[in-house]
């Protein structure tokens, strides 16, 4: 729980701003005092949650983690995932990986489903097909022109040897 972290404690964070998310960790450099958090739904009898800040030292720099809840020991910003748990972080990483396995299991599905598209519109669109086949052409000839480029450039080599 972050509400038991000390100075010297390691923070384990997950940056997923980036395209990738990055794992690191960071040095506890000291915890605030825990401060309620009230709601307009408290009633009489509620326990009211407690939140901390952690400040940490992370890749050289220092850095305030606010609004920590106390009595957990792991927090998702959104864009930054923390905890004081390897086991949390360990599961988090897991999390994220099947997130990602399972949209690339879903790309096949989905370039099937738009090359069925593209097939129905051509069936009901004639004007449609006409331009996917004109598409088509230009591609083959991009691609033929393309290895009539490597071709000559290979002959110029074998010229210049000479």
């Amino acid at each position: 729980m972050f509400q038991n972290l000390r100075q010297g404690s390691t923070l384990y964070i997950i940056d997923k701003t980036g395209d990738a998310p990055v794992f690191k960790t960071g040095q506890v450099v000291s915890v605030g005092n825990p401060a309620p958090v009230y709601n307009n739904q408290f009633t009489m009898g509620m326990q009211p949650k407690f939140e901390i800040t952690v400040r940490a030292k992370v890749d050289g720099k220092e850095g305030d983690f606010a609004h920590l809840p106390a009595a957990m020991d792991v927090h998702d910003y959104g864009a930054m995932f923390v905890s004081d748990s390897r086991e949390a972080v360990l599961n988090e990483i897991g999390n994220i990986c099947q997130t990602a396995q399972d949209e690339l299991d879903r790309a096949d599905k989905n370039k099937a489903i738009v090359a069925a598209c593209r097939e129905m519109s051509k069936a009901i669109n004639p004007s449609y097909a006409k331009e996917a086949e004109r598409d088509e052409a230009i591609d083959s000839l991009s691609s033929r022109l393309d290895g009539i480029e490597s071709s000559m450039a290979e002959v110029l080599k074998l010229l210049n040897k000479k």
